[in-house]
């Protein structure tokens, strides 16, 4: 029984021991040293690793951005802004009475052709009309049904007020100038020209949008002639077209190609006036040269002496997304040219050994089909 009580008491000082002892001689003794578990190659073994890459291929030199038709128009419509069913208004010695009558516009940029109409019951002396305290009428109205008045655009605002007043009897002091107005209408065309404008988003890729050397918008407008206006053209906001096209001719629009982006892009197209039909509408980008990805690591003269004595040897391996899709590219080391072709398999691996040099070494990889990369190492493995 003593004993057991001094072998448990022992084992017991033995585990505290441990525990509190370093965490790397801990694991010394327990046989779990950091250096002796396989969590792949060493850091230092590691020359170069690249992970998540798009490689795009591009058969051609012109890539082609097929977009949709487009359609700009303006709507107008005969609208009544204000309608009053009558009033009166009349000035003499003892007095006077005038009348004010508001209405509102939206937009005074969409108000066409804007018109007062009414018809007079009793007429003496001139009727005056001021518009925002401009005055629009003076003078005497004898017709029953009066002819419109029409009202300059620049003088209306979005908030408008009418005052009509009639002119002092004067010398004639005991008379009264007056005016009853019946079925007065303040009526306008408003023009909606939110579809005179319209744009379509393309995207681009990081090969292409950083490879371009021209872009070409061509666009065929289909239109009237002598009815239609300026036709504006942007792309990201900024403007390359702004005339009046010829109908029914396809035009080419070079544009300054550092103007396109990575990703998404938007092209515009607004008119002031009449009716377009944009269609054929296509991006062209010229690539300066066909996509490729370059690489570069180091070899310092031990790891090539290591190299060359067998002990060591470089794996390049790219790791690929899918088995399902074929896979083919041009390799470049050091200007010393190989080829990948693959078929339904995960990853590809090249020993380079005979094309390193020492210091630094380049890695070129040209696509022949577009690749799905995970992940690409090359790593010093023993022999």
């Amino acid at each position: 029984m003593n004993a057991a009580v001094l072998i448990a008491v022992i084992s017991a000082l033995i585990i505290l021991y441990i525990l509190f002892l370093p965490s790397q001689d801990r694991l010394d003794i327990i046989g779990e040293n950091a250096s002796n578990r396989d969590f792949g190659p060493r850091t230092e073994d590691v020359l170069l690793e690249d992970s998540s890459v798009l490689m795009e291929h591009f058969s051609e030199d012109e890539i082609d951005h097929t977009l949709p038709s487009l359609t700009l128009y303006s709507t107008t419509t005969a609208t009544v802004l204000k309608d009053v069913a009558s009033f009166y208004v009349k000035k003499s010695l003892f007095g006077e009475q005038t009348r004010d009558i508001d209405f509102s516009l939206r937009d005074t940029a969409q108000a066409e052709n804007t018109l007062l109409s009414f018809s007079v019951k009793k007429s003496k002396g001139d009727l005056i009309i001021e518009l925002n305290g401009k005055l629009l009428w003076a003078g005497p109205i004898e017709k029953v049904n009066a002819d419109p008045i029409r009202v300059q655009k620049d003088a209306l605002s979005t908030d408008n007020t009418l005052t009509f007043k009639v002119s002092n009897p004067g010398i004639a002091f005991w008379r009264t100038n007056e005016y009853l107005i019946e079925n007065f209408k303040v009526t306008s065309d408003i023009v909606d020209s939110s579809s005179q404008r319209a744009r379509v988003d393309f995207v681009l890729g990081k090969e292409e949008a950083g490879n371009i050397e021209k872009a070409t918008l061509r666009f065929l407008p289909e239109c009237e002639n002598n009815r239609i206006g300026v036709l504006d053209i942007l792309v990201n906001e900024r403007a390359i077209y702004s005339s009046v096209p010829d109908c029914g001719v396809p035009r080419p629009l070079q544009f300054d190609s550092k103007l396109l982006i990575e990703g998404q892009n938007t092209l515009e197209f607004k008119s002031a006036k009449g009716r377009y039909l944009i269609d054929q509408i296509k991006v062209t980008t010229n690539l300066k040269d066909i996509p490729s990805f370059t690489y570069y690591f180091d070899i310092d003269s031990d790891q090539l002496r290591d190299i060359n004595a067998r002990r060591k040897s470089a794996n390049f391996t790219m790791f690929f997304t899918d088995d399902r899709e074929d896979k083919a590219a041009e390799i470049v080391i050091n200007g010393r040219k190989t080829f990948m072709t693959r078929h339904d398999e995960f990853e590809w691996s090249l020993i380079l050994d005979r094309y390193l040099e020492p210091g630094s070494n380049s890695l070129k990889i040209i696509p022949d089909t577009r690749l799905e990369v995970r992940r690409l190492q090359v790593v010093l493995d023993d022999q």
